[in-house]
C-alpha cells in the first residue's frame, strides 16, 4: 500500500526524468501545443497531459519516439535527445537481460 508521501515521491521522480523535462522543454518553447506534441508521439492529448502531470510514468518506447522526435525536429534540443535515446536504448538493454549484473563489486587493479 503507498501512502500519499510514496505518491508524491514518485511523481517527484518523474518529474525529475529526462522525459518529463524534455516535454516540458518543448512546450515552453511554444513551437509545439500539446495537441501537436500528442500527434508526434502517437498519444492522446489526455495521455501526454497524465504524462505531463506525472500522474502516469512516460513508458519506454514513448520516450524513444520522443527523443527521435526532438532529434529530427528540435534543432536547438537536439542534444538533450540524444541523450534520452541513450537513456532509453541503456534502459532497454538492461530490462532485456543484455547487460551483465554482478553480485558484487567488481575488483580493482589498483
Amino acid at each position: 500500500m503507498t501512502t500519499g508521501n510514496d505518491a508524491d515521491r514518485v511523481r517527484s521522480v518523474h518529474r525529475r526524468a529526462r522525459a518529463f523535462v524534455l516535454l516540458q522543454r518543448i512546450l515552453s518553447t511554444g513551437s509545439l501545443g500539446v495537441d501537436a506534441l500528442a500527434e508526434a508521439l502517437v498519444v492522446s492529448p489526455a495521455t501526454l497531459n497524465a504524462y505531463l502531470s506525472g500522474d502516469v510514468p512516460i513508458p519506454l518506447e514513448r520516450q524513444l519516439c520522443l527523443a527521435l522526435f526532438v532529434i529530427e525536429r528540435v534543432p536547438e534540443l537536439a542534444r538533450e535527445g540524444h541523450r534520452l535515446r541513450a537513456q532509453v536504448a541503456a534502459a532497454i538493454a538492461f530490462h532485456e537481460h543484455a547487460t551483465a549484473l554482478h553480485r558484487e563489486a567488481p575488483t580493482t587493479r589498483f
